[in-house]
């Protein structure tokens, strides 16, 4: 059942020109880096900055893949077929999204390689990519949860996309001031990378920030799953 579910949602992808284009979009956004570093046009900190900025961005570009999805069953009233049938709804909701999170997870991946590594280790990268496609649920459930159909949900999209933008700044501050952007869920992400970038800085005492790598870490999967957790309930009240 699970393969067929798999082939089914890979169509169902396929089938809208937008998530379909948005499955190609790693490919370019990687290809556009390591052009964008091959010609050397950055300074260290631009170059720091660019490595943040692409590994941050799968996150959110699947998540509006895994909301609009669940928006087409929605309008399709897929839900109300699947309630007659021997398949849980909560089941297939939760299927769909972990599927898009994978896609989410190998498509930073494969930025990663097309990059030539981004100057990180593959095993901090993977753990990097598992919690920014935290993401995708967080993103899904958020869209779902402000929207009864799908103007309301490119307009929510739209609004969740600016959430990038946090990270983004957070990468200027090192001090408390990087707080003040901490509730964007992939600040975390994005800081345990810049922590990685900059540890030969930080191991010679040249410069400091407030937490390191594996603490990032740990509370950004802490903070994300809550949100998780949360965006789920408030999309289950509303419509499962």
């Amino acid at each position: 059942m699970l393969i067929r579910l798999m082939k089914f949602e890979f169509k169902n992808l396929l089938r809208d020109r937008m998530t379909a284009m948005l499955l190609v979009y790693p490919i370019m956004v990687g290809f556009l880096g390591k052009y964008l570093l091959e010609n050397q046009n950055f300074d260290e900190n631009g170059i720091n900055l660019l490595v943040v900025a692409l590994t941050i961005i799968s996150g959110m570009i699947f998540g509006s893949m895994a909301g609009f999805s669940i928006l087409d069953d929605r309008d399709d009233n897929v839900f109300l077929s699947i309630q007659i049938s021997p398949m849980n709804v909560r089941f297939y909701v939760w299927f769909k999204v972990l599927f898009i999170y994978i896609l989410s997870v190998l498509a930073n991946l494969i930025i990663f390689l097309i990059m030539g590594g981004l100057g990180l280790e593959l095993i901090d990268f993977i753990l990097i990519s598992l919690l920014i496609g935290l993401q995708v649920p967080i993103n899904a459930f958020l869209i779902n949860a402000l929207s009864s159909n799908k103007v309301e949900g490119f307009i929510a999209m739209k609004g969740s996309g600016f959430l990038i933008i946090f990270p983004v700044v957070a990468f200027f501050f090192l001090d408390w001031k990087e707080w003040l952007f901490a509730f964007a869920p992939a600040f975390w992400g994005a800081k345990a990378v810049q922590s990685r970038l900059l540890q030969s800085y930080i191991d010679l005492g040249v410069v400091s920030m407030n937490l390191d790598f594996w603490m990032y870490l740990g509370i950004g999967f802490i903070y994300n799953l809550i949100l998780v957790y949360v965006m789920y309930n408030v999309f289950k009240r509303k419509y499962m």
